[in-house]
């Protein structure tokens, strides 16, 4: 479809065709919420996860230590590929998250006066990340949640790769485990690839799709009416995070709500992957709306991992009011 011409009185889109119910979407961005929704649902999408805050912080480490630390009755401080990463839950582009070696290292961390607060969740760090040229690397993919026609997965994405070889350092550089490429406020010279240029990325890509429309699925049975239809329609973008490990299993890292587009220029990804991506965006879900055009859309790069009738029904969410 493209760029259009159009009379500016004939066109309609605001913010308010870009933002979906934010208290059941926060279940997707809030990495505690997300945790416990995925454990509700028995999805292990997720490494191994402890929610944790101030209040329950004792609790939380007396589990830990009885899940992973004792052996033959008897507490072990260290055990052989047993670390881990803590991560605030409201926040992202990397900021305060720190890795331990140990459960007594975190205990030693909550003993700090000065410290984040609230809610974070603490995942065991997979020690054996599949890795490209002997670095460490994430996926992100984008989601287009709509209430009106489904739910799609973009078919390209792109890889976060370390700047720094892959080695179990006792954590001395986080930049080695980090592949954000904003860490501690500062750029940390990670390389980025699309993920046209991932080997097998078409059998990654299809488990990918799998685990995104399970998750909704179980958002949409928690939250039933996240995606009624109405006369206003809404699409939202998430941008979904992942990792292999060296046995080929595909791990989920976290979800961020309205992500950001990272482009810098020694990445190249602005000509072969953005323009793109915000092109089909621009003429599969923005140009529609504000046109109110009806014909069919072929959302020639996107999967539809949901259809709209898949995404919400009048019975569950009767029911869920009934049972409150």
């Amino acid at each position: 479809m493209g760029w259009q011409n159009t009379n500016p009185s004939e066109a309609l889109f605001s913010d308010t065709n870009l933002t979906l119910n934010d208290d059941v979407s926060k279940h997707l961005e809030y990495k505690h919420l997300l945790a416990q929704l995925l454990t509700k649902y028995n999805l292990n999408f997720l490494p191994k996860t402890y929610c944790i805050d101030d209040d329950n912080c004792q609790q939380v480490f007396a589990k830990m230590i009885y899940e992973n630390y004792m052996v033959d009755q008897k507490y072990h401080k260290n055990i052989e590929g047993l670390k881990w990463i803590l991560k605030p839950s409201m926040l992202n582009n990397a900021d305060n998250i720190h890795l331990f070696n140990n459960v007594e290292e975190l205990k030693a961390y909550y003993a700090k006066s000065q410290r984040l607060g609230g809610w974070h969740v603490i995942q065991r760090y997979i020690t054996n990340p599949a890795l490209i040229d002997g670095r460490k690397y994430t996926f992100r993919v984008s989601a287009v949640v709509t209430n009106y026609a489904g739910i799609f997965f973009y078919k390209n994405g792109y890889i976060n790769i370390s700047h720094f070889p892959f080695a179990l350092d006792g954590f001395v550089n986080k930049k080695i485990h980090i592949t954000n490429y904003v860490l501690d406020g500062e750029f940390s010279q990670i390389e980025q690839r699309p993920t046209q240029k991932v080997d097998n990325f078409a059998e990654i890509y299809a488990k990918m799709c799998q685990m995104v429309a399970s998750i909704f699925k179980a958002l949409i049975k928690a939250y039933p009416n996240y995606l009624k239809p109405s006369s206003n329609k809404i699409f939202e973008i998430f941008g979904f995070d992942f990792m292999l490990d060296d046995n080929g299993r595909l791990w989920l890292l976290e979800i961020n709500q309205a992500p950001d587009a990272p482009t810098f220029e020694e990445n190249k990804l602005n000509d072969i992957l953005w323009q793109v991506f915000w092109q089909d965006i621009l003429d599969d879900f923005v140009l529609p709306i504000a046109l109110k055009t009806k014909q069919e859309h072929q959302y020639q790069h996107f999967t539809q991992i949901l259809p709209a009738k898949k995404c919400y029904s009048f019975l569950s969410a009767l029911w869920s009011r009934f049972i409150g």
